[in-house]
């Protein structure tokens, strides 16, 4: 017998939105789901299709939650797409808010929450360069050697200074870079 619970999120929250735009919702979803004991209204629960602003903005609280977290540890909110925090997928969750911002959807109070931990959250360069930047000024700051790549990187940056964005050569001078 084919599994088909639970659903794909991404896919069930797709066909609830389709059903929930529907003129004739209700008793669609009565008849889908007569004598399966499953209630309509739990079938959109699960899927996040029928998501009450409450709920979302829980969700945020807790997203946010985890992002403070991993910035008090990481000193950066720019993870990697596949980065899970305690078993939260953060990294997932900054590309989706990241597009939003990029959009236009997101709301001033979300992008003021996420700046207020980390100014450089959503910057106008590449995440792997924040990533790397991150990197580099850890080891700055513990005075560890930079190992080989971040050497590269560091050299790389002097010689392509005139390229970067003026905040950038701000965060490599903060940390002793200089062009070159």
């Amino acid at each position: 017998m084919r599994k088909t619970w639970p659903f794909n999120p991404r896919l069930s929250t797709r066909a609830a939105r389709v059903l929930l735009s529907l003129p004739v919702v209700s008793p669609l979803l009565d008849a889908t789901f007569t004598g399966t004991g499953v209630l309509p209204e739990f079938v959109l629960a699960r899927s996040g299709a029928a998501a009450r602003p409450a709920e979302r903005e829980a969700d945020f609280a807790t997203a946010l939650g985890y992002a403070r977290s991993y910035h008090a540890i990481h000193g950066t909110l720019a993870a990697a797409i596949d980065t899970v925090h305690d078993g939260f997928e953060l990294g997932r969750w900054l590309v989706q808010t990241r597009r939003q911002a990029r959009q236009g959807h997101l709301s001033a109070a979300t992008s003021q929450a996420l700046t207020a931990i980390a100014p450089w959250w959503n910057p106008p360069w590449p995440h792997t360069w924040q990533r790397t930047y991150q990197q580099t000024k850890l080891a700055h700051h513990t005075g560890q050697p930079l190992p080989s790549p971040l050497q590269k990187w560091t050299d790389r940056q002097r010689t392509r200074w005139n390229t970067l964005h003026p905040d950038q050569q701000h965060l490599l001078t903060s940390i002793g870079i200089r062009p070159g």
